[in-house]
């Protein structure tokens, strides 16, 4: 394997590891509406979605997330996260340039 196919296959699990956050992220908005906050309300599927996100939203929640009764916090945490993904994506990219 060359130089270009780890970093491409680097690139790419970042890609799906990004997914696979946003999704989570996303799920746990979902489960909140129907559980009304509450973490452990929806059963195993709620529980793992917020243990999941929790390290992530909890660094969004640093930041003013609030405005009136609405949280801010998941989408905060989604562009967070995409733009951390789209840094290193560059960074790898330019790497491979070298």
């Amino acid at each position: 394997m060359d130089k270009y196919q780890i970093v491409g296959f680097a690139i790419n699990f970042l890609i799906v590891l990004g997914n696979l956050i946003t999704y989570a992220i996303i799920g746990r908005v979902l489960v909140s509406w129907f559980t009304m906050g509450k973490p452990g309300g929806g059963g195993p599927i709620s529980r793992f979605l917020f243990e999941v996100t929790d390290p992530i939203i909890n660094l969004a929640r640093k930041l003013p997330h609030k405005i009136g009764m609405i949280d801010l916090s998941p989408i905060i945490a989604l562009i967070g996260v995409d733009l951390i993904i789209r840094l290193i994506v560059i960074a790898l990219n330019k790497l491979v340039m070298l």
